[in-house]
């Protein structure tokens, strides 16, 4: 990175890195809603220029899901609140009646721990990495 493009990312305010989260709403019912998480400059790794990054999430494990084109399962509540980052593959997520096609570089945040939960089925050959979070508080 040059100067010039150093420069340009000091001066910019944020950027945002977007998800899909589920969640069981007050009424016990497992919700779709897309966000952002607020990403700033930031020196990272120097002496590495900045980059844009977002505020730390404390996490526990990290496991590795490969499901075969066609699978899926009935409704199931997530076993923790984690984040199912995709790898490779496509998938249908559907909660409430409401779907959404996932796939490759999705980014989605399980907190529906209880209520009905989700529905996925594999579209084809699908790997994800599940980053299982700190409870919070």
């Amino acid at each position: 990175m040059d100067r010039g493009e150093d420069a340009e990312l000091e001066q910019a305010s944020a950027r945002s890195v977007g998800y899909l989260r589920i969640y069981t709403d007050r009424d016990n019912v497992t919700r779709l809603e897309d966000l952002d998480y607020s990403a700033v400059p930031m020196d990272f790794a120097p002496p590495a220029p900045p980059v844009f990054v977002t505020e730390a999430l404390a996490a526990g494990s990290v496991t590795f899901l490969s499901f075969p084109q066609g699978w899926t399962g009935p409704a199931h509540p997530s076993p923790a609140r984690q984040f199912a980052f995709f790898l490779s593959g496509e998938a249908i997520g559907t909660a409430n009646g409401e779907e959404r096609r996932v796939g490759a570089g999705t980014i989605v945040l399980m907190e529906d721990t209880t209520g009905p939960g989700h529905v996925l089925t594999a579209v084809t050959d699908l790997v994800m990495a599940v980053v299982r979070l700190e409870p919070v508080g």
